[in-house]
């Protein structure tokens, strides 16, 4: 499940079967819950969620609901540049806050930030094989290709083909 903006325009380029992916298109905020909600439906299947700062802090009280929920499959993934890049870059407060220290706080079992590739790969590794509520803030710089696409499939489309996806077994 991706956030709205560039974090679902990345994940639809980078990805050829776009089946298995939630792009949360016009939803700001929302990403987590959503992922929230097929993690507690789906608890045999790891849940991952993109999340960007601004979103993230726009729905505050969704971190307390995962932290608090008993889940032990889902990922969230908050990528902070301190901005509402895709919106024109707009500070966030996001720049002064410890996410993970937040997320800790309201319940998650495992929380880091990492500001660089190799210690990403191992939070992500880490997070893959947890039996637990993981948050991981990605603190990054601001800034994306100027030629970044757009996803080519409706948001119907996509809703339609991700639940398909999750019937299956």
């Amino acid at each position: 499940v991706s956030t709205t903006g560039k974090a679902s325009r990345e994940l639809f380029e980078l990805r050829a079967d776009h089946s298995r992916d939630f792009l949360t298109v016009g939803s700001m905020g929302h990403a987590s819950s959503i992922a929230l909600g097929i993690a507690l439906r789906r608890s045999e299947r790891k849940v991952w969620c993109l999340d960007g700062d601004g979103a993230a802090l726009m729905h505050m009280g969704s971190m307390a609901v995962i932290g608090t929920s008993g889940v032990k499959n889902l990922i969230h993934i908050v990528i902070n540049n301190g901005a509402h890049e895709s919106v024109g870059g707009y500070p966030t407060a996001a720049s002064k806050l410890d996410i993970a220290s937040l997320a800790r706080a309201c319940g998650y079992a495992r929380t880091s930030t990492v500001d660089n590739a190799v210690d990403l790969d191992r939070e992500l590794e880490a997070a893959k094989n947890f039996d637990g509520t993981v948050l991981i803030e990605i603190k990054c710089a601001v800034g994306a290709r100027k030629d970044l696409g757009r996803p080519t499939t409706s948001p119907l489309d996509n809703k339609k083909n991700f639940m398909r996806a999750l019937t299956v077994q």
